[in-house]
């Protein structure tokens, strides 16, 4: 309502927002952070949210959209970081993905992208960091990779790749 125009923050990491219920998210105009833990948002949900034009932060981490879903986050003209786990999820999500060029910072929970996905994904201009949990990347795409862009933040599976320019104590 226009009583909620001061949400900047929106976190819910415990009870479930559907798809109907982005609707009302995406009215919100100052929404900068968005955070649905427990939502099983698909694609008619990410449309919704698609359309919160101040949106930087996105955390869905266990959501129910497709790679068609996640495409309609280009729409975000200022998106920063995404966060994004899914059982719907496929290989295909990378190419979605990379058309989302205003992103920093990348966090893949379970999306299995391979070696042809990682190269969509770090074609982003501005990526700065990059996490990947369970994905599909062969030691040989980890090897361009960091060959590539050796300034590129790296987390694999929660850790710290040995390769990453950027050391555990923070220093490069």
């Amino acid at each position: 309502s226009g009583e909620d125009d001061w949400i900047g923050t929106l976190i819910l990491d415990a009870g479930v927002i559907t798809d109907h219920g982005t609707e009302s998210i995406a009215q919100l105009p100052r929404l900068t952070h968005l955070r649905l833990r427990q939502s099983p948002i698909g694609d008619a949900g990410l449309a919704e949210i698609a359309q919160c034009s101040s949106l930087l932060i996105l955390n869905v981490p266990r959501c129910e959209a497709t790679a068609k879903g996640v495409a309609q986050l280009a729409e975000l003209p200022g998106l920063r970081n995404l966060r994004l786990g899914g059982p719907n999820l496929t290989a295909d999500t990378a190419a979605a993905i990379a058309r989302i060029k205003s992103l920093r910072n990348l966090h893949l929970i379970g999306v299995p992208i391979g070696d042809e996905g990682l190269q969509q994904i770090v074609s982003l201009p501005k990526l700065q960091s990059l996490y990947l949990d369970d994905s599909a990347v062969t030691s040989e795409g980890w090897d361009w990779l960091f060959e590539a862009h050796p300034g590129l933040h790296v987390h694999v599976n929660q850790k710290h790749l040995d390769r990453d320019p950027v050391t555990t104590d923070g220093k490069h």
